[in-house]
């Protein structure tokens, strides 16, 4: 008896003495998230239908989005005494495509439930230095976004599954070091996996340049590798992505870039996490993207405005050509309602196909909880209205507007980011 109860205080001390040395605690669990969803109709009777140009790389949003969609992140944070820290964080997003009962099965692709983010990072492991706020992460997740909000177009978008380090101090800048891979989910043969895409990156961000502007550049260069695979070649490329910042602009900012791809990289805004490279792909791609947001101190008045332009040309296939311009002005009327409005267009040429052109304008009168252009949640109402070409039309633009070359849909909205 005496020896069992020597064994069990032995047991108690050792594990009190290794809470001692290294007590980690998980602390309470965060939630974030982001939900729009509405409802709407059109002057031709039927659903709402939203416009948008084929070719194009993004639509213009208020008053254009079709779909319920959410996005729920859980984050776990887990501490240590001396400072060590870690996080978990996932992302599960949701869609609904008809909302036709209040039962919205899955296996009916009308309700989707998808993973978007699934990954750990951690910090506080390096002492004084360069190192000394840097992070680790690895798994998927979202990677240097750069979108502009209007039109949800993202530019820019090195996210997926990986790992990096990142927040290393150079001078007042900072840098950034990730690895990507993208593997082809299709089989060759019965044994051999097709083509794996890695991305190696190399990020300086947060670097001054002027007052009231910072600058940042990532390379990212792109390989191909398969398992013995003799079927499909492995190609490689490259992607550049410049971008200068500048803040103090009647209270707003504006933010030029400029992407730059050569090979597997040259593309669409997509490229950077979808593409895979094989040896076929050859060309070059380039797009700028400008964009300016203003809410002046003390005026009811604010705006986001953008401008961009792309162009690709990959061997074999007829070089397209982008050209978008948008603004949303917004009037505060109080405290809690606004006017918002905004006018987009664009252009999308095909070498040796009629060019296609879009315009759409809505106006939205809506409510939030305080003022201002990012305050959410807001409830919208609005009317929208779009007219296009004919080479628009026959590229499907028209939904269900049949031959006519112009429309107008109206309905209800509500968009809350947390």
């Amino acid at each position: 008896m005496k020896m069992r109860m020597k064994w069990v205080a032995a047991a108690a001390a050792s594990v009190a003495a290794m809470g001692a040395v290294s007590p980690v605690s998980a602390q309470g669990l965060e939630y974030k998230g982001y939900v729009r969803t509405g409802t709407g109709g059109s002057t031709e009777g039927g659903k709402q239908v939203c416009f948008g140009l084929p070719g194009a790389g993004a639509k213009y949003r208020l008053g254009n989005e079709c779909e319920t969609y959410a996005e729920s992140q859980f984050t776990l944070p887990f501490t240590k005494s001396d400072g060590v820290w870690a996080k978990y964080n996932l992302m599960l997003a949701l869609v609904e495509n008809n909302a036709a009962s209040d039962y919205e099965s899955s296996k009916g692709d009308k309700f989707d439930l998808a993973s978007r983010q699934n990954y750990f990072e951690a910090g506080g492991f390096f002492g004084p230095g360069a190192l000394e706020k840097a992070s680790i992460w690895i798994g998927k997740r979202y990677y240097n976004r750069h979108d502009v909000h209007i039109n949800d177009y993202y530019y820019w978008n090195n996210s997926g599954l990986g790992g990096g380090i990142e927040d290393i101090a150079v001078g007042s800048a900072k840098m950034a070091f990730s690895y990507h891979s993208k593997g082809d989910d299709t089989l060759v043969t019965d044994t051999v996996n097709g083509i794996n895409t890695s991305r190696f990156s190399a990020r300086l961000y947060d670097l001054p340049v002027n007052p009231g502007g910072t600058i940042e550049f990532e390379a990212v260069a792109i390989k191909g590798t398969s398992a013995g695979n003799k079927n499909r070649g492995e190609g490689s490329g490259f992607l550049f992505f410049a971008e200068h910042k500048q803040t103090g602009i009647l209270d707003g900012y504006n933010k030029l870039s400029l992407v730059l791809g050569k090979d597997a990289g040259a593309g669409d805004s997509s490229v950077n996490n979808y593409r895979d490279a094989t040896d076929d792909i050859k060309g070059s791609s380039w797009r700028v993207v400008d964009q300016l947001y203003i809410a002046p101190n003390g005026s009811p008045w604010s705006a986001l405005a953008t401008a961009g332009f792309s162009r690709v040309k990959l061997d074999n296939q007829p070089k397209t050509t982008w050209f978008t311009a948008g603004i949303r002005p917004q009037y505060q009327i109080n405290n809690y309602f606004s006017i918002a409005t905004e006018l987009g267009y664009d252009r999308v040429k095909t070498d040796g196909k009629d060019t296609a052109h879009l315009t759409k304008l809505t106006v939205a009168p809506q409510v939030a909880l305080a003022p201002g252009f990012w305050s959410r949640p807001v409830f919208r109402t609005f009317v929208t209205y779009a007219k296009w070409n004919d080479a628009a039309n026959g590229a499907g633009t028209n939904g269900v507007f049949g031959s006519k070359n112009d429309g107008l849909t109206y309905g209800i909205q509500v968009e809350a980011w947390w």
